[in-house]
């Protein structure tokens, strides 16, 4: 019998799992604090989660097959190198297990651009990004740069492959401002396949201290939990939690995040299973 520890109890291959763990350490443009130890950390916090949620009733750590792939070997310094392993690993993980739901730890905010873009070619509809952040996101650039954590969202909101929705955002500039006016506020029902990113600084400071770029006044886990069930009626096909900043174990931050997992996988299982109270 083998004595070992896993990120799950239990860990499937690929093509027998309903839910992927995939890591992407790459922060190479983040410009406070580092996020790129963010998969380790929150992989630790996940072998020691309760996983039965109160809210929900279930233990979806029990009824849901895991599969941990690890990380993506990012290229650090190199967008359009990572960027390039993060679609390829997206497009492997789909022609492996067509049903798989896919769960990103990040890492920057950067890297849910480069999933979504592959899960564009692979769903072939427009996608609904529900996107949790304190920052919108669509600055243009940044010193030059078209490609950097906080302007992933201009790309998403220029496609017309994608809807953005956003909700949390509470620190921006002028042209961000104007820009969020063609972004939706709400979460409604959607035929559209929907892709659920969460930042982690969407919550106060009080709640989740080791983010990237923190902003005061964010939502409460409560707000959190409200918006995640309402995203959740619908068809998601992923999801990411990114800018965890946490350095140490005695951060609270990527245990949060182990809690948000929870909470969506919960949601997800029971809208699959038609059990949705």
């Amino acid at each position: 019998m083998l004595y070992t520890q896993r990120t799950f109890p239990m860990e499937y291959p690929l093509q027998e799992a309903d839910v992927a763990l995939v890591g992407i350490p790459y922060d190479s443009s983040q410009t406070q604090r580092q996020a790129k130890y963010g998969p380790f950390f929150i992989r630790q916090a996940l072998r020691d989660l309760e996983g039965f949620d109160p809210g929900t009733g279930i233990d979806p750590f029990g009824v849901l097959k895991f599969c941990d792939i690890g990380d993506v070997d990012i290229v650090e310094g190199n967008w359009e190198l990572t960027s390039e392993r993060i679609m390829d690993t997206v497009s492997h993980m789909f022609s492996v297990n067509s049903n798989i739901l896919p769960v990103f730890l990040g890492g920057e905010h950067l890297v849910t651009l480069g999933i979504l873009m592959r899960l564009k070619d692979i769903f072939r509809e427009k996608i609904t990004v529900i996107h949790f952040d304190a920052h919108p996101d669509l600055r243009t650039e940044w010193k030059g740069s078209k490609y950097f954590h906080g302007s992933w969202a201009s790309h998403i909101l220029k496609d017309k492959g994608f809807e953005l929705v956003q909700i949390g955002t509470r620190s921006f500039d002028k042209e961000q401002h104007e820009l969020q006016k063609a972004v939706r506020k709400e979460i409604t029902d959607t035929e559209n396949p929907v892709y659920i990113t969460i930042d982690l600084d969407v919550l106060d400071p009080s709640i989740a201290r080791d983010v990237a770029t923190p902003e005061p006044h964010g939502l409460t886990m409560a707000e959190l939990y409200s918006h995640l069930e309402k995203a959740c009626r619908n068809r998601v096909v992923g999801f990411d939690i990114v800018e965890c900043a946490a350095r140490s174990v005695d951060s609270n931050t990527h245990i949060i995040a182990t809690h948000i997992m929870k909470k969506i996988l919960g949601e997800i299982w029971m809208q699959r299973n038609g059990t949705r109270r």
